[in-house]
């Protein structure tokens, strides 16, 4: 079950202070969507969480940027089982940021309200997180927003999850 396996991982009052607030949310947006798992990056590759995805199959991962201290979100699209990048929005260009409308599978390149928005369909595979409170990493799932410094890990994977568990 997914809440049970958050709850090993993080304490259960802890986990149920930041989870039960977002439950409803959660609970409708997994319906036929599938799910995202977040797994020990190291160790013995456990898995920390098990969460619906929206009806979309989206979510984000936000966090501050090293190099220019900015706010960067990659977002992100389940499809047939892969991830698929679908656009990073960030204000500063900063080491590993794109800086030109042709980079690699781009799809499109604009500017809004202060933000460089890089259009793509870019196959990712899993996604290995270094996880850094100071970073503020955030996954945004199903109209939730997990902060993963919260999860106790200094690594996670995340990656669809091989079957899917209701709530």
């Amino acid at each position: 079950m997914a809440l049970r396996s958050f709850l090993r991982g993080m304490g259960r009052a802890a986990a149920a202070a930041l989870l039960l607030p977002c439950l409803p949310a959660m609970a409708s947006a997994g319906a036929g969507a599938g799910w995202l798992c977040l797994t020990e990056t190291r160790g013995e590759g456990r898995e920390i969480a098990r969460l619906p995805l929206g009806p979309d199959g989206t979510f984000d991962l936000s966090f501050i940027h090293s190099v220019s201290r900015t706010p960067v979100t990659d977002s992100y699209r389940v499809e047939e089982g892969r991830i698929v990048q679908t656009r990073e929005t960030f204000m500063a260009h900063g080491a590993g940021l794109p800086s030109i409308a042709n980079d690699m599978d781009a799809t499109g390149w604009r500017h809004e309200n202060g933000h460089f928005i890089l259009d793509m369909h870019r196959l990712t595979g899993p996604i290995p997180l270094r996880i850094q409170a100071q970073f503020k990493n955030t996954l945004h799932i199903a109209g939730t927003h997990l902060p993963l410094a919260e999860l106790g890990q200094s690594a996670l994977t995340l990656a669809p999850c091989d079957e899917e568990t209701p709530l």
